[in-house]
């Protein structure tokens, strides 16, 4: 399926989704971009309590999700990767923030349709029901084999934060904004967004880029702030390497299977000779 076979209601539906997703995302708190660079200042609460880390990982979940949003005004048909990455970096921690989170009543039906729009903007995305979910290429068992080893550390860092936001309470301002349920859903997110990489759907460097750059985040953040939820120095060294590892990796698995086309290329303009 290409664009120039998409009906042109179902193509402006889609634009007219992103656009209600992408004001969704900013919504309120656009300062929420600046905070990959203004985290790694002090924040008034002091030593102990600090959102420093908290504040990072809204920073670089804003910056991946509206960038996956950016990406789908070209050619969105190879461009699945990033879809995957808006509708997750919506829909798991606006979901997770409904089920667990402190929300006043009056914000629970903006964070319900905030989920419905990111659904709807990836079952009405241009490409394939195919392309999204099985796409006609193997698997990448060395990218798969990376994510794999990631995803244990990763995960038990999730549910240790959700573990916190559960069994802590209001007394705790952590909890009260949701904070842990926000690194919950961060370390989820990392191999979540590496699986969808290894599994080779159009536009999976996306998902690549973004499953490793949130984790060298989270292990730079570690290692220059002194705050809640961070790791410690060598998982925080770990993060880091495993992050650079996925994208180098993926950046040479998209070079090798660039190789066959670009060989395939060259046997035509030779024919045409």
């Amino acid at each position: 399926m290409t664009e120039s076979t998409i009906p042109r209601w179902r193509l402006a539906v889609f634009g007219l989704l992103l656009v209600v997703l992408l004001v969704l995302q900013l919504g309120a708190r656009p300062e929420r971009l600046a905070f990959v660079v203004t985290a790694f200042g002090e924040f008034p609460q002091g030593a102990g309590a600090s959102h420093e880390i908290h504040f990072l990982a809204q920073g670089v979940l804003a910056w991946v999700t509206i960038a996956a949003i950016a990406v789908q005004v070209w050619r969105p048909v190879r461009r699945v990767g990033a879809a995957w990455a808006y509708t997750a970096g919506t829909v798991l921690p606006f979901g997770t923030l409904l089920a667990l989170g402190d929300v006043p009543a009056e914000v629970r039906p903006v964070i319900a349709v905030g989920i419905a729009v990111a659904v709807l903007a990836f079952v009405l995305h241009p490409a394939s029901w195919r392309a999204k979910l099985a796409p006609p290429v193997p698997l990448s068992r060395a990218l798969l084999g990376l994510v794999a080893v990631g995803a244990v550390p990763f995960v038990v860092y999730a549910v240790g934060q959700l573990g916190i936001h559960t069994s802590s309470g209001a007394g705790d301002e952590h909890h009260e904004f949701g904070h842990w349920i926000i690194m919950g859903v961060y370390g989820l997110l990392v191999p979540l967004l590496g699986l969808v990489a290894a599994r080779g759907v159009p536009g999976w460097r996306f998902a690549a880029w973004a499953s490793g750059l949130m984790a060298a985040a989270l292990g730079v953040g570690s290692l220059a702030i002194v705050a809640a939820s961070q790791l410690s120095t060598v998982w925080a060294v770990l993060a880091i390497l495993w992050g650079v590892a996925l994208i180098g990796l993926g950046e040479v698995e998209a070079r090798r299977q660039r190789e066959p086309a670009r060989a395939v290329a060259g046997e035509l303009d030779d024919v045409v000779r």
